[in-house]
């Protein structure tokens, strides 16, 4: 008897479902790859419908497992790619979506590094989007993802800056890493994570999710959020992007700094090492009206987008020296 005729793929993916096939076919499931597949039919809905798909919508899904979500929002968006790294998931994902001719697979890690999405798949998609709009008109990416909680932080922020015109994502997500997107200044969990967010989307956070929606159930609570992206808010205020980066990289890498020493050791790793290079950063904390006692968690975009753009401007015009 074919495997087939035993358990449908075409049928809801179960966690009673999952693991017969996963035991069928020898899969073991990977805790360090974040694999918690959600198993609940009217979530996998909820997502689908809040992404509000339509044929204009071109499908960003990371992680897609078994394909349960990505054969829903095949039936209703433009275009899919979707992306799974683990090799025998990705067997049964093409099984999964074999009667859906706009669906892109593709069999690898979404992060080529920490700060960097594939080009690859970028790549395509652009191409595909170039192509079709040409015939269909506009097109509108969204990303929708049961994103692995292990690489949440680095695919958001890298997807917020990356050169795709993304227009909405809908994520499950750990509940520490929603709570970090939408935290305010004061709060113990604000930092880059939060920044990023501010800075190039509003976040809302539609539901929370305990445990047991998931298969194997992890050990935190989870949360669905729709983030709808901006990237026009800020951008003509911002002189200099990597330097800007730089400065809130430098001032979250180690909380327990005052902006003051923050800032001084940015300064050193660009080779600025003056005896009057304190004195220089007070006086600019102290124009912008920031305290150089101050932390980073006190700090609004707002504070830190002029702080940024005067760092900027001082280390350029001090590399001219070094």
């Amino acid at each position: 008897m074919l495997f087939e005729d035993i358990v449908s793929l075409n049928s809801p993916h179960t966690k009673s479902m999952l693991k017969l096939l996963f035991e069928e076919r020898g899969i073991r499931i990977r805790k360090q790859w974040g694999q918690n597949f959600l198993i609940d039919q009217n979530l996998l809905q909820f997502i689908a419908k809040t992404a509000e798909l339509s044929r204009n919508d071109v499908v960003l899904e990371i992680g897609a497992g078994t394909g349960s979500l990505t054969r829903l929002i095949a039936e209703k968006a433009g275009h899919v790619f979707a992306v799974e790294l683990d090799r025998k998931l990705f067997e049964i994902l093409t099984e999964t979506l074999k009667d859906f001719d706009n669906v892109t697979l593709t069999n690898r890690d979404i992060l080529k590094s920490k700060h960097h999405i594939q080009p690859e798949i970028v790549e395509a998609i652009s191409d595909y989007v170039h192509t079709a709009a040409s015939s269909t008109g506009d097109l509108c990416i969204k990303v929708i993802s049961n994103l692995p909680y292990y690489i949440s932080t680095p695919v958001i922020i890298d997807l917020l800056q990356e050169v795709l015109p993304i227009k909405t994502m809908v994520l499950t997500l750990q509940r520490d890493t929603t709570n970090r997107m939408v935290a305010h200044p004061g709060a113990m969990n604000y930092g880059v994570l939060s920044i990023m967010t501010k800075l190039f989307a509003d976040v809302k956070v539609l539901k929370k999710l305990p445990p047991d929606v998931f298969w194997p159930v992890p050990l935190v609570d989870s949360a669905i959020v729709k983030m709808t992206v901006n990237r026009h808010r800020y951008a003509d205020r911002i002189r200099d992007y990597p330097g800007f980066q730089n400065v809130v990289r430098s001032i979250y890498s180690s909380r327990r700094k005052t902006l003051s020493n923050s800032l001084l050791s940015l300064c050193a790793s660009h080779g600025i090492k003056k005896n009057e290079t304190r004195q220089d950063l007070v006086a600019i904390l102290e124009r912008v009206g920031i305290r150089p006692e101050s932390r980073g968690e006190e700090l609004e975009i707002e504070a830190l987008i002029e702080l940024s753009n005067e760092i900027s401007d001082y280390v350029n015009s001090q590399k001219d020296f070094v």
